[in-house]
């Protein structure tokens, strides 16, 4: 969801900036922008290789340009993802109707439908009132209110986007850490860091895990329905997604509380009195939360046994239309006099520039592959044909979450997604063993504020240094490239049932 003024305004002036404003923000854009406009110059007025088309040339260009501005956010990230519609037509890379219908895609539309049950659950209170019951099963202890946040804050991710989860734990977080510094002498690094950082990290894990969770994960299954027609369903893509998650949450909970801060050993009755409090304050829920709370859950089942609809009863349901159809109830159901479960008001308060991005990236996918571009990237793999697929797995991950630090990660995604692809097909294996770890990698960025929303929300509160991020974050990104790469090795060979050293038909 949309990020409030003071929030927005640390999330896009934390990029490349330390706590003194070393560099200035301005400036490393507008030389983004310099940078970007030379560099496809210098694409249109040289030769390509012989081996490669002008075409895939000029389309190397210009995803050069997109990448060099998402990373200096020399323009708004968002606005970049409509470039394609306005070089590919100019110079004959596209036809302006094809481009178009990448913005529309219909996992574009699955998001679409995501986000306006999440706006919903939001302005009703849903996602607050289940924080507050969440926690209330908390300790007392710093350990365990960071471990009743972090589960509170995975869970709600995994439905609403991970930006939204941490603004909304946020003010709670620091009703707590207040409490507890009064209450018990305790400085910032034995609970207030560490908490704060565990929100972050556990709204990203979150997101991880389904496939409306983050933009990330609805780029790749975009780009391999479009370019390949190789569907990733909701629950496909869970069944990786939530062992991850399983697994990398106690490990990042451990490694902040016990490793990287060891927090404070005594107890408090902050969280109690907080949650109690803040219990009171909201009061009974509302028939218009009832209403949301099972429009909600309703989708959520018909994703998971869609499949199972289909062969039973011989429908076509997909995750689009299913997500929609949720849409579509919060405008029909009535909650009281001349008011709906969701309005229009509710609705757009949507990130709609996420559906541009999402839509640039489908249309760069369409360009890599009609082009020849990707076919001529491929060519190089031959270089890595004798290394072992859990080798070339742990590379793929590793530069993925090295990369997101400094870049958004959709937007890298959106960029090497593609890639990946052709170099997978390259070395002779199916590109699920590379592009799915990789995806669920650019989540898992922890080193700065600009690698993702959540850690530029939290960075925002001021009781966050660059150096407390880099401290926890560069051992965490080492920790999840291992977990990432292992469990997504074994997870996907079950899940898709396929072998190492096949090439799936869709592939070929």
């Amino acid at each position: 969801m949309p990020l409030k003024p003071q929030q927005n305004k640390a999330f896009t002036g934390v990029a490349l900036l330390s706590r003194n404003k070393i560099i200035s923000r301005e400036k490393v854009s507008l030389f983004g922008i310099f940078l970007g406009i030379l560099i496809l110059l210098i694409f249109i007025s040289t030769n390509p290789p012989n081996d490669l088309s002008k075409t895939a040339w000029l389309t190397a260009g210009i995803t050069l340009l997109m990448t060099v501005w998402w990373v200096t956010e020399a323009i708004p990230i968002y606005f970049t993802g409509v470039i394609p519609l306005i070089l590919f037509p100019i110079f004959n890379i596209f036809d302006l109707n094809l481009i178009v219908s990448a913005y529309a895609h219909p996992l574009v539309l699955l998001f679409l439908g995501g986000f306006i049950i999440a706006s919903a659950m939001e302005s009703c209170g849903l996602h607050k009132r289940i924080a507050l019951n969440i926690l209330s099963f908390s300790g007392t202890s710093p350990s365990k209110i960071i471990a009743g946040f972090m589960i509170t804050t995975a869970l709600i991710s995994m439905w609403v986007s991970n930006t939204a989860s941490t603004i909304m734990m946020l003010p709670i977080a620091l009703s707590v850490v207040t409490i507890f510094s009064k209450e018990t002498n305790a400085k910032d690094v034995d609970l207030a860091i560490p908490l704060l950082l565990a929100i972050a990290y556990s709204a990203s894990i979150g997101g991880a895990s389904t496939l409306i969770g983050t933009p990330t994960n609805i780029m790749l299954a975009s780009i391999l329905s479009d370019s390949y027609n190789y569907e990733i369903s909701f629950t496909d893509w869970l069944m990786i997604g939530l062992p991850i998650l399983f697994l990398l949450l106690p490990v990042v909970w451990f490694f902040l509380t016990n490793i990287s801060f060891k927090v404070s050993k005594v107890t408090s009755d902050a969280l109690e009195n907080t949650i109690l409090n803040m219990k009171k304050e909201s009061g009974k829920s509302s028939f218009t939360e009832k209403v949301v709370a099972t429009v909600f859950v309703l989708t959520a089942i018909l994703w998971i046994v869609r499949r199972n609809l289909n062969e039973v009863f011989s429908l076509n349901l997909n995750d689009t239309s299913i997500g929609l159809f949720g849409a579509l109830l919060l405008f029909l159901i009535p909650t009281g006099k001349n008011t709906r479960a969701c309005n229009w008001q509710t609705a757009n308060k949507i990130p709609w520039g996420v559906l541009l991005l999402v839509g640039g990236g489908i249309a760069l996918s369409r360009a890599f592959n009609a082009s020849g571009l990707a076919t001529w990237i491929g060519s190089f793999s031959y270089y890595f044909s004798n290394y072992e697929l859990f080798i070339l797995i742990i590379f793929a991950v590793g530069v993925i979450i090295f990369l997101t630090e400094l870049n958004s990660n959709t937007a890298t995604i959106a960029t090497f997604a593609p890639i990946l692809i052709i170099f997978a097909l390259g070395v002779n294996q199916n590109p699920l063993f590379l592009v799915i770890p990789a995806t669920i990698a650019a989540s898992c960025a922890f080193m700065l504020p600009i690698a993702t929303p959540p850690n530029a929300v939290i960075f925002g509160s001021g009781k966050i240094k660059i150096s407390d991020m880099i401290r926890a974050g560069f051992i965490l990104n080492i920790i999840s490239t291992l977990i990432i790469s292992v469990a997504s090795f074994m997870l996907i060979q079950f899940v898709f049932d396929i072998n190492i050293n096949t090439l799936p038909e869709w592939a070929k």
